[in-house]
């Protein structure tokens, strides 16, 4: 079975509704970063990271948290929620390699 994936800006529009008529360009959240001679934009309230999966696009019609402040998590964790760390298995043998001194 195929995964179904939600577009970033229907995910914002269901948490939050829509501002009409207004753009995430003119938004307090929008914001741009220039990292090794490129711009990406991004949403303050989505969440931002040092990859393009969290890439904004400044023409998307802005949510309700248009200009608004946001003391939450980032919305990027509802759908890609952080990884735990792997926990070893039961049974399964650890080595540690000891420091020489």
């Amino acid at each position: 079975m195929a995964k179904k994936y939600i577009r970033k800006i229907d995910l914002m529009h269901r948490q939050f509704g829509v501002a009409e008529g207004r753009s995430c360009k003119d938004c307090s959240n929008f914001y741009r970063r220039r990292w090794n001679d490129k711009t990406f934009r991004k949403c303050e309230v989505y969440g931002g990271s040092y990859s393009e999966a969290t890439d904004w696009n400044a023409s998307y019609p802005a949510c309700g948290m248009f200009n608004q402040t946001w003391d939450g998590d980032e919305i990027v964790r509802l759908v890609c929620p952080k990884k735990e760390e792997d926990k070893p298995l039961d049974g399964q043998m650890e080595i540690f390699l000891e420091e020489s001194e």
